[in-house]
């Protein structure tokens, strides 16, 4: 009898640890990659990735022309990202070895200098051992109902300004 595994099925944070791509920092986005328009916003040192994923929608879309329901005055024409395939992430991966330091934040490593310039790769998965995993085109999925959960009770939370549970804090 064979088994194999198709994908994982996890929320955002245990997305990270299965697929060894850190979901801190501005480059957290897995698709775009080192690709990004992500932001820090000022006095919080937090990342931000507003109005970062207009440009994956089809070219002609009206909210890629909108000047007001996003960052204002800003129309987007850019295209998305090239899409990455299994075995060029796994040639980022090779001979990985990511060194901690107390220097980085987010995911405690220092960043990994490889096939672009810099990426957010924290470890090298276990999955990328299985001889099939870097041929298939979705490797790892969102848990919807999770994620919403946690979005929802984020939301009300700080709507409702529960003591120790609101997201709303100012910080200099």
């Amino acid at each position: 009898m064979r088994a194999l595994l198709m994908w994982t099925i996890s929320d955002f944070p245990a997305y990270g640890m299965l697929s060894g791509w850190s979901t801190h920092g501005i480059l957290s986005c897995p698709y775009c990659q080192d690709v990004t328009d992500a932001f820090q916003l000022r006095n919080r040192r937090k990342g931000c990735w507003f109005d970062c994923h207009r440009r994956f929608l089809p070219s002609r879309h009206p909210y890629r022309r909108s000047r007001t329901l996003f960052t204002k005055d800003k129309k987007v024409f850019d295209a998305p990202p090239p899409e990455i395939d299994g075995s060029a992430i796994l040639d980022q991966l090779r001979d990985f070895g990511a060194e901690m330091t107390a220097y980085c934040g987010g995911n405690g490593h220092e960043p990994v200098y490889g096939a672009s310039e810099v990426h957010n790769w924290h470890k090298k998965s276990i999955f990328w051992e299985l001889p099939y995993w870097k041929d298939h085109l979705l490797r790892h999925n969102l848990d919807v109902m999770h994620v919403e959960k946690n979005f929802f009770e984020n939301i009300m939370n700080t709507i409702l300004n529960v003591q120790g549970k609101t997201k709303d804090k100012y910080e200099i």
